[in-house]
């Protein structure tokens, strides 16, 4: 099951998987219809833990990836209610309804970057390093890695969290500062931000995130309850504007000086875990990534944005 299935990384997830011949149950709050013989869309909320429980038992799940709720740091400044209440009563739900269904043997919960909030920038940051979160989405996202941990060990329910870094690729529709400058470009239009052009970010194409979530799914007793997971680079804004440009020579992208006020400041991720207990390791350089992007652009109709 991937709950979120309609979601941006959902979709990737639940299209790969299918792909690769795996029956996948797609759970959505909203009704999607689906022509893919692999794909089962179910309707159904979070919080509904006795249908959520009987859909795990009817198709006998045996793996979770969870990527529902509400994924904008942003966004959670203005709703912390909200975004609690989807994130953590959300998750627990799923935590809870796979505790009671017998059938489920691993969950992949997904976690953030913001998790860490901000970090020595001069180091590498070790998935040790203590969770300093500066907003309630980060705030949610580490109750649910605790929450994952006590049902490990006192459920036996195995739940593994992924922090991942900011993702970007085809098809996202939320704010993103990757996507927007690439939007802009893309649409001739001038992107231009105030500050941030020394802010430093460890983008991460969408690809490699489903691959970093498929196999960790697949592998079993993994010692860590959470895992770093990057695009194995660490740019600075104005490095990624450079690369936009790059691909799309008549862009306008005007990024003034210093750090994003408000964002997260951190050094770049340590995936050497990853890569060790599940083979975890990027393909696509943030300059492929873009470049595919750019690609992906031209032939696609009605892009939303």
């Amino acid at each position: 099951m991937v709950t979120g299935g309609a979601g941006f990384v959902g979709r990737h997830l639940v299209e790969a998987l299918a792909a690769r011949g795996t029956t996948v149950v797609s759970y959505n709050r909203d009704f999607v219809a689906c022509s893919d013989l692999n794909i089962l869309a179910v309707q159904g909320e979070l919080f509904d833990i006795p249908r959520l429980t009987s859909v795990l038992r009817d198709h006998r799940v045996e793996r979770i990836i969870h990527t529902a709720g509400q994924s904008h740091p942003e966004i959670s400044v203005e709703l912390p209610m909200t975004t609690f209440a989807a994130n953590v009563d959300g998750t627990l739900g799923v935590f809870e309804a796979a505790r009671m269904s017998g059938t489920v043997t691993r969950i992949v919960n997904f976690s953030s970057e913001c998790a860490y909030g901000h970090q020595d920038e001069q180091a590498m940051v070790v998935e040790s390093a203590c969770p300093l979160p500066n907003t309630p989405y980060g705030v949610t996202k580490v109750a649910t890695e605790l929450l994952g941990r006590v049902y490990r060990d006192i459920y036996g329910v195995d739940i593994v969290s992924l922090r991942v870094t900011e993702i970007y690729g085809p098809g996202l529709r939320m704010p993103e500062v990757l996507k927007d400058m690439i939007h802009a470009a893309n649409q001739h239009k001038a992107f231009r931000l105030e500050t941030g052009s020394s802010h430093r970010f460890q983008f991460v194409h969408v690809s490699d995130v489903v691959r970093a979530a498929v196999l960790a799914c697949g592998h079993d007793q993994l010692p860590q309850h959470v895992y770093n997971i990057s695009g194995g680079e660490q740019v600075t804004l104005a490095q990624a504007a450079a690369l936009v440009c790059a691909q799309f020579p008549h862009a306008t992208i005007d990024v003034g000086p210093g750090q994003l006020p408000g964002w997260d400041r951190q050094g770049e991720f340590d995936i050497s875990a990853a890569e060790r207990d599940f083979g975890y390791r990027p393909r696509v350089s943030l300059a492929e990534g873009i470049a595919d992007y750019a690609d992906w652009l031209a032939t696609t109709v009605g892009v939303m944005a």
